[in-house]
């Protein structure tokens, strides 16, 4: 826009200087026609939007010589404009309307002082243009390769990101399998060590007849016990810690890997006691057992969502059914499988319905949070 007014300018200051500063009709119309082709042409920028103006330059000069000096701006946008054809079709076109505009310029006024700065304005208009493009083609190679630097930047990020997620997950995997070891080897050796320890000190108490060593065999009787009812407790919280909802739904679906698309959604923000997963995940296995054996259908949906106030367990197969909801009350209609799904949700505190339509097969189960 700058080289537009710098243009204009030129063209304006020219008219005032040839008319003695005296314009007339003809040189405002001079000064408005540079103007208005100016801003068409920078408005539209299309090739064939600026041969259009150059063609009514060239018909405004062939009648009226004073209108050659809206030629600059023409020239400038020439230059400058957006390419419409093939590259070769855009020189020669650009060429010969270029010559189109000169022919005006030495065939009309004999004014050699309007040639002079027609061809003095045309030449600073084609300076000004060529300037122009080379900067936007530098800025515009410049922005492409920061943006390809970025957009590899931000891959590079979100792949470093992905790798340490992965790692993570492989240490917290690890980590859950080692207390599963851990808790299995406590206790299948030394809760069996004790509980035989136990089971001896009972025989001796029987067998033994001195009072004093009887009192100090209750003693050490209870303190197996306290030991051992310690183990147990510690036992089922270690193992407790280790059940991964997430990766327990995966193991589940796994089996059904073969006949269908299997999606499992969670959302978890929170840590479940072992009731709560315990209860989740026997419900997906009846929901996953009935659609390995029944569904007709290729898809498979689960999703575990902890919501405020309650967690919500769904199970959709898109296999085409009648449309019906089931009775979960303890009937056959449910069939053992969806009771056991009732039980186990009414087991924790929540409830369960199963319906089914043509588009599919869904069985929701909401669970309320403790103390809600």
């Amino acid at each position: 826009m700058v080289d537009r007014i710098v243009i204009w300018l030129g063209t304006a200051a020219s008219v005032l200087v040839l008319c003695n500063g005296r314009p007339g009709a003809a040189d405002i119309a001079v000064i408005l026609v540079s103007l208005i082709l100016g801003l068409l042409c920078e408005l539209k920028r299309k090739e064939t939007t600026v041969i259009l103006c150059a063609a009514v330059a060239f018909a405004s000069a062939l009648l009226f010589p004073v209108m050659v000096l809206a030629v600059p701006s023409v020239v400038y946008s020439l230059v400058n404009c957006e390419r419409s054809f093939s590259r070769s079709m855009s020189l020669t076109v650009r060429i010969i309307a270029s010559c189109a505009l000169a022919v005006p310029a030495v065939i009309g006024s004999g004014d050699l002082m309007l040639k002079i700065t027609v061809l003095l304005l045309s030449l600073l208009a084609a300076y000004l243009a060529f300037n122009t493009y080379r900067r936007d083609h530098v800025e515009r190679t410049l922005r492409e390769k920061y943006d390809d630097a970025r957009f590899d930047s931000l891959n590079a990020q979100k792949l470093r990101e992905e790798t340490m997620k992965n790692a993570d997950n492989e240490v917290y995997m690890a980590t859950l399998k080692e207390r599963n070891r851990i808790a299995r080897e406590i206790h299948d050796n030394v809760g069996h060590m004790i509980t035989r320890v136990i089971v001896q000190m009972q025989a001796i108490r029987i067998i033994n007849k001195d009072k004093a060593v009887g009192e100090q065999l209750e003693s050490v009787a209870q303190t197996l016990d306290l030991a051992m009812t310690s183990m147990r407790k510690s036992v089922h919280e270690l193992h407790d810690d280790s059940i991964d909802l997430s990766i327990g739904i995966n193991e589940i679906t796994s089996t059904l890997d073969q006949r269908f698309d299997v999606t499992v959604n969670t959302v978890i923000d929170s840590p479940a006691d072992n009731a709560l997963k315990n209860a989740v995940l026997g419900i997906i296995k009846e929901a996953v057992t009935n659609i390995s054996k029944h569904s007709r259908g290729d898809k498979v949906l689960i999703e575990v969502v902890e919501n405020v106030s309650f967690w919500r367990v769904k199970i959709f197969d898109n296999g085409s059914n009648e449309v019906r909801e089931y009775d979960l009350s303890g009937s056959a209609d449910g069939g053992i499988g969806l009771n056991n799904i009732a039980s186990r949700a009414k087991a924790a505190g929540g409830r369960a319905s199963v319906m089914s339509d043509k588009s599919g097969f869904t069985v929701m189960v909401t669970i309320p949070k403790k103390g809600e």
